[in-house]
């Protein structure tokens, strides 16, 4: 008699846990879009509201303040690259050679920044505009995914598939500059991001493995 009394407060907590999930994407991803097209000073709470089709006194509630939310935007945006990156490397055979470990790590944060695409967008445009404490946790989080590709390039030199005379943090930048760039110009009814990663892949292998 008592076990439909106790099961509905479970099921209604539940549904509202989703709605709050749901809502709360809605807003980050109409904050990435309005944060990458005005900026940060020029982006406002209302805005990003009437974006995610919601009451300003709502949005207050998952993030109350601006700074709160640029945070976790840019945060998405690291973290959704990265964490496919480590993945995509993650889920290599052992024995798999560090030319084609860097050439899957290539391909997947090729993939990830368009996936991602208004969260990135919003860090090449409004990190310099940002509170300092902000930038400064986001800075930590982008040279710890860098160091990244600095160990899995050192470690490809080590076994000695990288040419000896290649900079190694020198060669992360380009390699990561030039995939971010896609932001910019990757149009999905263009190439297919597969051979775009390939074409990519071919053109940074020619310059730093070693033949």
């Amino acid at each position: 008699m008592n076990t439909p009394t106790l099961r509905k407060p479970r099921r209604r907590t539940a549904e509202k846990q989703t709605k709050a999930e749901i809502s709360r994407e809605r807003v980050l991803a109409a904050a990435a879009r309005i944060f990458s097209d005005r900026g940060y000073a020029g982006t406002t709470m209302r805005a990003i509201a009437d974006g995610a089709n919601l009451q300003a006194g709502s949005l207050y509630y998952y993030y109350p303040s601006k700074e709160l939310l640029i945070e976790a935007v840019l945060d998405m945006g690291i973290h959704g690259v990265s964490a496919s990156v480590y993945s995509a490397i993650a889920g290599l055979p052992p024995s798999t050679t560090y030319a084609d470990r860097i050439r899957a790590a290539i391909s997947a944060h090729l993939k990830s920044i368009l996936e991602f695409g208004d969260y990135a967008l919003a860090s090449r445009r409004v990190l310099g505009q940002v509170p300092v404490e902000v930038r400064r946790k986001h800075v930590v989080r982008r040279d710890a995914y860098g160091d990244f590709w600095v160990r899995l390039l050192e470690s490809a030199h080590g076994a000695g598939e990288l040419r000896s005379d290649v900079d190694l943090k020198l060669a992360r930048t380009f390699i990561l500059g030039a995939l971010n760039s896609a932001l910019e110009w990757y149009r999905p009814n263009g190439m297919p991001i597969d051979e775009v990663a390939a074409q990519f892949t071919a053109l940074i292998a020619d310059g730093i493995f070693r033949r």
